[in-house]
């Protein structure tokens, strides 16, 4: 789903030539389309020689931004009382797969029900207490972007993080920084276009979004991606940009490559298709991203598309490393035996289709080495936005021939039972099907756009498509795979009544069985290999899990989760918990307290509330570096606001989210 942003051409087109100056000579870059053969009990993924995707075109380098001049409420061209004057263009780029709708376009209300799970979770609620850990500190903001990105606002913030090498790596929509891993900052903030300059003036895509990042300790290298994209109004298609660090300096040079994206998946039109949302994973070889594909010109889904990218080649800066490229949508039947990928408004055969098949990061020392070298990734598989208990369990075998003339893998997933798990609709008052914030407090966008009586919105809690994944190979037995998705739960409050709250299930999942090269056969570890995050008078949403390669009684065996608390009596914090193949979480551990409801222009002016898409978990040794969004500081009072939207340099003008980052030593 692509962000709510008030844009300023002219500011993004000043940091565009500035950097562009200073670009390495570009050359034209185009997509990979790779063969695809069936085998056996899944599919064999080779490569057709001569295609040219990636296509490395440039190099940047970080380079702190100037803040930009701040005004008054209303100065940046947008009158506070109407509609921005690009709400179409923001609207257009909001995309949820037709599962998660309902027959007439409205978000489901646990319209039908997997047979095996037909009714709403129950949870168990846990106490909120207070809790220190080795280091938390706030991370970037609305301000952060405002003042130093290419001169819009852009909401969600869609965290990033990556940590190596002793340094952390933040990004949000659309900025980045650096700092120590006590999080003493080492940069000031650079905004992403500045970065991605050389790639876009190649391409003509006037938006990124939804970054991620990771470091590799193979390599030694950092890797950084987002989603470019053009319509309505710039250059047709999409592209997903890569950067490849060229030491293991995070403030060195990067090689930035362009991968077209434009016509990956069954259904793209004259406008091509939108690769939304590009999740990445890596191996001990490869660099994995997985996205989503939207028609531009139709509602078609085309469902997950997944790039398998060479990263010893990446690394050494290779023009054209290889890449495989699998159509998962268009190919591979859901369990239920249907492929409704690239079907136009068909429902509900069309809800039938993959989406968000999340790829694998591993820390050092955990790679799964076996069959040729394993990435694994999962899925949810909840295609009506109502309630299941099962996950995808995916494996890409014999990752290892992707550095040779002619990459052979294999492909394909299992069936873990699971805990239920649904989409989560809350049925809170005012807020439903939304997540909750406290009613009162210090909104000065609200109180000028609605009037001095604007009541602060709800939280946005998305859908149950899969979160982040960590894999972990112990020395012996089957790979842990940690993930986890925002669901609905039915919660008990002290007198027994019972609340549908938003709530987080998580999983560690492992392979059980394999045919050949295929993995045919998955289970959660342990009867507590799973569990829920919840409490009847709050929300909890968007959890991301760091899992080190440590070993206790066991390795892999346990972690840490953060997501964000909202909800009656809390206003949105970041919180911590631990979660153990051993024992179930105790508690609700706020690491950084939210100070302030959440005041953005998303809610008031298109009645969407945006919030998250995600948290972030990155790991270092014995470290585990977490990232999710809170509100960093009280907003100022009207008075205050009219002569400084920014509240002294706290927030921007149409929104006031900001991101916190702790430290977990396990």
């Amino acid at each position: 789903m692509k962000r709510r942003k008030f844009a300023t051409a002219a500011g993004l087109l000043v940091a565009l030539l500035v950097a562009a100056v200073a670009a390495a000579s570009v050359s034209a870059a185009t997509s990979s389309h790779k063969a695809v053969a069936t085998k056996g009990k899944g599919w064999e993924l080779k490569s057709n020689h001569g295609a040219a995707a990636p296509h490395k075109v440039a190099s940047a380098q970080f380079t702190p931004s100037a803040p930009h001049p701040l005004g008054f409420v209303g100065t940046k061209g947008q009158d506070l009382k109407t509609l921005p004057p690009n709400h179409a263009s923001i609207l257009a780029h909001d995309r949820i797969p037709p599962g998660k709708l309902g027959p007439n376009g409205n978000a489901s209300t646990q319209a039908s029900v997997s047979p095996n799970a037909t009714f709403t979770p129950h949870a168990h609620s846990l106490p909120i207490t207070n809790a220190k850990f080795d280091a938390a500190a706030k991370g970037l903001n609305a301000y952060s972007q405002d003042a130093f990105g290419a001169g819009y606002i852009d909401t969600p913030p869609d965290q990033a993080l990556a940590a190596g090498n002793g340094y952390v790596f933040e990004a949000v929509n659309n900025v980045f920084q650096i700092s120590d891993q006590n999080f003493g900052h080492v940069t000031n903030v650079e905004a992403m276009e500045q970065f991605w300059a050389p790639a876009i003036l190649i391409t003509g895509y006037c938006s990124v979004s939804d970054p991620k990042a990771h470091y590799d300790s193979v390599t030694r290298r950092w890797y950084v991606t987002e989603v470019a994209y053009g319509p309505p109004g710039c250059a047709p298609g999409s592209a997903v940009f890569i950067a490849v660090s060229a030491s293991s300096d995070p403030l060195g040079v990067y090689n930035i490559y362009v991968m077209d994206t434009s016509f990956d998946g069954s259904t793209c039109t004259a406008d091509g298709c939108l690769a939304d949302q590009p999740l990445i994973g890596m191996n001990r070889n490869a660099l994995f991203i997985s996205t989503n594909s939207f028609d531009w010109d139709t509602p078609t889904f085309n469902g997950a598309q997944l790039y398998i990218i060479d990263s010893t080649a990446l690394a050494a800066g290779f023009v054209f490393p290889n890449i495989v490229y699998f159509d998962i949508g268009n190919n591979v039947p859901t369990p239920e035996g249907f492929i409704g990928c690239g079907l136009t408004l068909i429902y509900p055969a069309d809800a039938y289709c993959w989406y968000s098949v999340q790829p694998a990061t591993t820390p050092a020392g955990a790679f799964s080495t076996d069959r040729g070298g394993t990435e694994f990734f999962t899925s949810a598989l909840d295609w009506f936005g109502s309630v299941d208990n099962r996950v995808a369990v995916w494996a890409v075998t014999n990752t290892s021939t992707i550095s040779g003339f002619f990459p052979d893998m294999f492909i394909n997933y299992a069936i873990a039972g699971t805990e239920s798990y649904g989409f989560p609709f809350t049925d809170t008052p005012f807020f439903s099907p939304y997540a909750e914030q406290p009613s009162s407090g210090n909104t000065p966008l609200c109180d000028f756009f609605i009037g001095p009586f604007c009541e602060p919105g709800p939280i946005a809690n998305n859908d149950d498509r899969m979160n982040e994944l960590k894999s972990i190979k112990p020395p012996s037995g089957a790979t842990h795979l940690w993930s986890g998705l925002n669901s609905d739960a039915l919660v008990s409050d002290p007198l027994g009544h019972l609340h549908r709250r938003s709530v987080i299930a998580y999983f560690d999942t492992r392979p059980t069985a394999w045919c050949g090269p295929f993995i045919c056969d998955a289970s959660v570890y342990s009867a507590t290999s799973q569990g829920y995050i919840a409490n009847w008078n709050n929300d909890v949403v968007f959890p991301a899990i760091g899992a080190p390669n440590v070993c206790n009684a066991s390795c892999g065996d346990r972690g840490k989760i953060v997501y964000t608390l909202t909800g009656n009596d809390h206003f949105p914090s970041v919180a911590v918990s631990s979660v153990s193949d051993a024992a179930a979480p105790t508690s609700i551990p706020i690491a950084l307290a939210g100070q302030d409801v959440l005041d953005d222009f998303a809610w008031y002016f298109f009645g969407t509330p945006r919030w998250g898409d995600y948290s972030a978990a990155a790991v270092d040794g014995h470290n585990i570096f977490l990232a999710s969004e809170y509100i960093q500081y009280p907003s100022c009072d009207d008075a205050t606001f009219v002569f400084d939207p920014t509240c002294g340099g706290t927030r921007s003008e149409f929104t006031n989210w900001g991101t916190g980052l702790v430290k977990a030593h396990v």
